[in-house]
Formats: structure tokens, sequence, C-alpha cells
């Protein structure tokens, strides 16, 4: 449901409603909004496929493909974005996600306070990109907010006409590429 209204739109209510039954009825199994939308986030991380065939000293292959995930979840899902950004990790079993990221970091011989600053480096950018990719990148795609072609090339014309032109996936490849070397470079990563 919170596909369909968003956060702002989701209330026991209107989930009752959705479901056929009073809203009521909804406090057997939750004990408030904030137990649903824990729910709900506890869902979206087991939406999250962890690459767990990928083998252990392969960290690039790894983040990339949990990486790339992460991002596919948040945009199957309206609500993801705001949900991930703004809320903590409601179970153990969500919190396997961030663990087996940790985990993958170790192996590759970072100890945990550098493991830490580099997976919400990760996590930062997809949160980031995703949050662009909704905003201004959907903008501009559609048409709305800056025209290239109003623009002189010192206003920055051909950067805008590339984000229009390029796909969500290019862009995010491109910035993952840059994630993986940074973190290779910053930590001295194989």
């Amino acid at each position: 449901m919170t596909d369909e209204v968003g956060l702002a739109g989701l209330s026991m209510r209107k989930l009752g409603s959705s479901l056929g039954v009073e809203a009521m009825s909804l406090y057997h199994y939750v004990a408030n909004k904030d137990d649903l939308l824990d729910a709900v986030l506890e869902q979206l991380y087991l939406e999250i496929e962890l690459p767990l065939d990928v083998p252990e000293n392969d960290w690039e292959t790894a983040f990339r493909l949990g990486l790339r995930s992460f991002h596919d979840v948040l945009i199957s899902h309206p609500a993801a974005l705001e949900l991930m950004s703004s809320r903590p990790a409601p179970s153990v079993e969500a919190y396997q996600v961030l663990t087996w990221a940790l985990k993958r970091l170790a192996i590759s011989g970072l100890e945990l306070p550098q493991a830490s600053e580099a997976l919400h480096l990760a996590i930062s950018f997809v949160l980031g990109f995703t949050s662009t990719e909704q905003g201004v990148l959907a903008a501009v795609r559609s048409g709305q907010g800056l025209d290239p072609e109003t623009m002189s090339p010192e206003q920055g014309a051909e950067s805008v006409r590339l984000m229009s032109e390029r796909s969500s996936d290019e862009v995010f490849e491109a910035g993952l590429n840059g994630v993986i070397a940074g973190l290779r470079s910053v930590y001295n990563l194989p």
C-alpha cells in the first residue's frame, strides 16, 4: 500500500480499508503506525538480494551486486527511500544485510571502524543517487527545470543535456565505479 499512497498517505484506516477489514482489527497485529512502518522496513531489507555465492575474497563483486540490489529495492518501492534513510533497521534479521557487508569488508582486511566508514560511504552513495534520480534527474528527463537549449555553455548546457540523455543505470554504474575506486584507494583494498 505504501507504494501507492506513500508514507504520508499511509494510515491504519486506509490500510484496513484496502484489506477489507476495520482499522481496529489491525491492532491485533501491529501496536501502532510506527510498528507498521517497522514491518514495512523489515520487508524492504529482506528484499535486498545478497550475493552469497560470490567468493568471500571478492569484496568488489559482492559489493557491486549488493549495492545494485539495494538500489533496485529503493526504485521498486517509492516509500523505500524515505523509510530506509530515516529509520534504523528494526530487527536482527534486517540488520543481517549490514552485517553481511561489514563481514565482506573485514575479510578484505579492514578493521571494524574502517569497515563501518566504508559501508556508510557506499550506503550514502546509493541513498543520495536514488534521491537525485527520483527528483532532479526525473525532472530533467521529463523536460521540467532547466532547458539546455536556452542555456549558454558557461551555464552548463552540455551537462544538463548529458544528464537528460544518459540512463539511470549508466549514471549509477559510473557513480558505483567511483565509490569502488575510492574505497580501494582510501582503505588500500585489493
